[in-house]
């Protein structure tokens, strides 16, 4: 049986600490997903868990939808040519 590291509590203090809002639902799921984390691949620094996580400008997640957007183009132009 995996150890129970307490993500959630380390969560709740270092949101507490930088100011973070978050519902009590998101920080389960959060803590959840740093509990795998932990159990694949080893312990989790909750400092590098966040920095590589971020995306303050929004700019990787427009380029994810515009990426798919263009994929999504591109199909529905070869599907109008192939007709």
């Amino acid at each position: 049986m995996p150890k129970n590291t307490d993500y959630l509590s380390k969560l709740a203090t270092y949101n507490k600490k930088h100011g973070i809002t978050a519902t009590f639902s998101e920080m389960k799921k959060t803590a959840r997903r740093m509990q795998k984390l932990h159990d694949e691949r080893g312990p989790v620094d909750l400092d590098a868990f966040f920095l590589l996580h971020a995306d303050p400008t929004g700019e990787e997640a427009t380029d994810n939808v515009m990426a798919e957007r263009a994929a999504q183009n591109e199909a529905n132009a070869a599907r109008r040519l192939a007709a």
